[in-house]
């Protein structure tokens, strides 16, 4: 660990101490205009719930372990992780969707020279991941409360992405209009030559053959990593196409240079022709409607 990191990791656990000090339960409820949120703590964890207005069921959306705030507790967030795998030393990172901010803590951490640029649809969400979670903007991090497909289509950029990240959701699903085929070629339009878009997505979910058709076809290369409890890391890129076994070996490598406290080239293992979609699925276009989503 550098020295930066070390004086930036005491300043992660000075920031989540209030969180540590405060009880077992629920901590914080708002209703805002997008989501209703919950923030409780269960033990050592602190997580961040989204609860569906209609069933009332809560889904977890970050969870935070708060004696090693930079371990990554969900296998998505994991594996979304080995777009470093195409570019492990990326000059600027799009991410949308902040959540708890667990990828944008990691990624500030480990890879001290890269720009990070989050753009957040609820400004809720932000008051809650500034507050509970210990995000902290700063010169080389900045949260841009706006949709992000209007971040995209609106926003004149001087440089482009290496990698964007997409992780947007609310209660009901990914919201629609970032699922279509306009929308990931203006994701690519913001790329680097080479550069990568990771996206989580759900089995369960009814438009889930309709995503990864539209996403594969909107890529001369793509690949899929299966995960416990439904989850599907899709990576793709019109720039290089690598095998399952060079995935592996960057992966190690990505591990060997960060030293994340997870193993990322066994989540790499998990590529496999196992994450079928439906080829006959329909192909998703633009019905623009920046409240559309897919549940």
């Amino acid at each position: 660990m550098t020295s930066w990191q070390e004086h930036n990791l005491a300043a992660i656990k000075r920031r989540l101490a209030t969180a540590r000090r405060a009880p077992t339960g629920l901590l914080f409820e708002h209703v805002s205009p997008h989501n209703h949120i919950l923030v409780r703590r269960a033990d050592d964890q602190l997580l961040l719930c989204y609860r569906h207005a209609r069933s009332k069921i809560e889904e977890v959306q970050s969870r935070l372990s708060l004696t090693d705030p930079l371990s990554l507790l969900s296998d998505y967030t994991q594996a979304m992780l080995l777009a470093l795998v195409w570019n492990p030393d990326p000059k600027r990172i799009l991410l949308v969707g902040l959540g708890g901010g667990r990828l944008q803590m990691v990624l500030h951490h480990y890879l001290e020279q890269t720009r990070l640029d989050t753009v957040e649809l609820d400004a809720a969400v932000l008051d809650v991941a500034r507050r509970f979670f210990g995000l902290l903007p700063d010169d080389r991090q900045q949260v841009v409360v706006r949709d992000g497909r209007e971040y995209l289509r609106e926003t004149s950029r001087t440089e482009r992405y290496d990698l964007i990240f997409l992780d947007a959701y609310h209660a009901s699903g990914v919201p629609l209009h970032l699922s279509t085929q306009e929308f990931y070629a203006e994701c690519r339009a913001n790329l680097t030559d080479g550069g990568v878009v990771v996206t989580n997505l759900h089995a369960s979910t009814s438009v889930y053959d309709a995503v990864r058709k539209t996403f594969a076809l909107a890529f001369q290369h793509t690949i899929a990593f299966r995960l416990l409890g439904g989850n599907i890391v899709v990576i793709g890129t019109n720039g290089e196409q690598l095998g399952v076994s060079e995935v592996c070996q960057r992966a190690t490598a990505v591990q060997e240079r960060c030293g994340f406290d997870f193993a990322l080239p066994a989540i790499a293992r998990r590529q496999t022709s196992g994450a079928p979609y439906r080829q006959s699925a329909p192909v998703l276009r633009d019905a623009y409607t920046p409240q559309g989503s897919m549940g």
